[in-house]
């Protein structure tokens, strides 16, 4: 019996330590991001290239480009909808099954996982935007705890192309809404977009925007 426990209790160890090792990154040869102290830019740099090649495939339908991928990116946004599982890589559900697993960059919230505010990396991305008024009206979205398609959508329509030359932005955007809504899909209560848009009401930019007109006056 005890010999039966001692390998029940390896094998966990084992599986453990292969469900959360670190997979063979393969975009480390491209162009660095940029830098934040301490934080793990390997991991973000490797979820951004996953992401800018599932978009250039998938998303930029004209050009093969990342900015037509970004803006038909956003227009998907926009409307709250997930991205499609079908033109998945079988090395960005690994990415994916991997970044789940850490813990430090997520919280969950209405059993959903979101981005940890409160974790130096995120940070970080929002400190490293490029446009003073974009960082500050996420900074504002941030501190109301009103971050969530209706409101970002918008937002980052109205400023699309400054999502292919501000990595930072773009960063944020992707651990923003692409990698938790890779995760929520994994989950029993995941809505498909058909009944989704069955449901859906109007989204309100006009939320977006007085958040934006109070940013300027302070």
């Amino acid at each position: 019996m005890k010999q039966i426990a001692i390998y029940f209790f390896l094998t966990m160890v084992v599986w453990g330590c292969k469900n959360s090792s670190e997979p063979n990154y393969i975009y480390q040869d491209q162009p660095d991001l940029f830098s934040c102290s301490g934080a793990d830019m390997k991991m973000v740099k490797e979820g951004f290239y996953v992401f800018e090649n599932y978009i250039a495939e998938n998303y930029a339908f004209l050009s093969n480009s990342t900015d037509e991928g970004y803006y038909n990116y956003i227009k998907l946004l926009l409307d709250d909808r997930s991205p499609a599982s079908e033109f998945f890589s079988d090395y960005l559900v690994e990415f994916k099954d991997y970044l789940k697993e850490r813990d430090e960059f997520w919280v969950e919230k209405n059993g959903q996982l979101h981005l940890n505010y409160d974790y130096p990396l995120v940070n970080c991305l929002i400190n490293n935007i490029k446009n003073e008024q974009l960082r500050n009206t996420i900074d504002a979205l941030v501190s109301s705890n009103t971050v969530r398609p209706e409101t970002l959508g918008p937002l980052l329509y109205r400023n699309h192309e400054m999502m292919a030359s501000d990595k930072a932005l773009a960063a944020y955007v992707i651990f923003e809404t692409f990698y938790p809504k890779l995760f929520y899909m994994d989950s029993p209560e995941y809505v498909p977009n058909s009944e989704k848009l069955r449901t859906k009401e109007p989204i309100k930019k006009e939320d977006v925007e007085k958040i934006e007109d109070r940013n300027k006056d302070n």
